[in-house]
């Protein structure tokens, strides 16, 4: 009887045993949902040298409604086509079957910059409520960015703006085209002020030609503030 008992182990311990290895080696594929997609893809993009220090990225979400998508390999990111102030960026999956989703990516680099209040009409003249500080993005500025809104007060306004617009020296001029000015002449550290009039328009560092109201001489002097020039010797 003992004999049979022990015949009748064997096969059940092998039964056993091929039924935990094949256990062992089966592999279920992985399920992505919409918003685990989005969250890789978003720690991807962290981690590309493509992207500037100090950029930050906003992932365009993928659709709640999406199926969950199966992979048992690890997903393949890559970016399909350049990367500007935008991007496209491609997830692959080849097992166990092959599919691909892309996702747009929007790139920004936050600064502080000037917006107006209002909308200012063409010619107007900037004054300080008319102005405040806030955020813009670096990467889009069309123009050189504002950061203190008194370095502005009285300069005139070249095209106009409406409410919430970043303003930049570009749309603006601090000295324009017939202002009376003050005219800083320095040599060896000895100032010389007299008064001028500007024969054309500019912003800060632009060199324009002013006329000395004493001497009728004209001159080339920078920009250095509204309404003021001034000449190095």
């Amino acid at each position: 009887m003992k004999m049979y008992d022990k015949f009748l182990k064997y096969p059940m311990l092998c039964i056993f045993t091929a039924s935990s290895l094949s256990s062992a080696f089966s592999v279920e594929a992985a399920s992505f949902s919409p918003q685990q997609l989005t969250a890789a893809t978003a720690e991807w993009v962290k981690q590309q040298k493509e992207v500037p220090q100090g950029v930050q990225s906003q992932i365009s979400s993928l659709d709640r409604r999406l199926a969950p998508k199966q992979c048992d390999q690890p997903l393949a990111f890559s970016f399909a086509g350049p990367v500007n102030n935008q991007a496209t960026v491609q997830i692959r999956c080849s097992s166990p079957q092959s599919w691909q989703l892309f996702v747009s990516v929007r790139f920004s680099q936050q600064t502080q910059a000037v917006h107006s209040l209002r909308n200012i009409a063409s010619g107007s003249q900037i004054t300080a409520d008319m102005l405040a500080l806030g955020q813009a993005d670096l990467r889009l500025a069309r123009g050189s960015l504002i950061q203190d809104p008194a370095v502005v007060v009285g300069a005139r306004v070249k095209r106009s703006l409406s409410t919430g617009q970043v303003v930049t020296l570009q749309d603006l001029c601090l000295v324009c085209k017939g202002d009376i000015v003050t005219i800083s002449a320095l040599n060896n550290g000895l100032e010389v002020r007299t008064a001028g009039i500007a024969q054309m328009d500019g912003i800060l560092g632009d060199q324009i030609q002013v006329t000395n109201r004493q001497s009728n001489r004209t001159v080339v002097a920078e920009v250095v503030a509204v309404k003021k020039v001034a000449i190095k010797f």
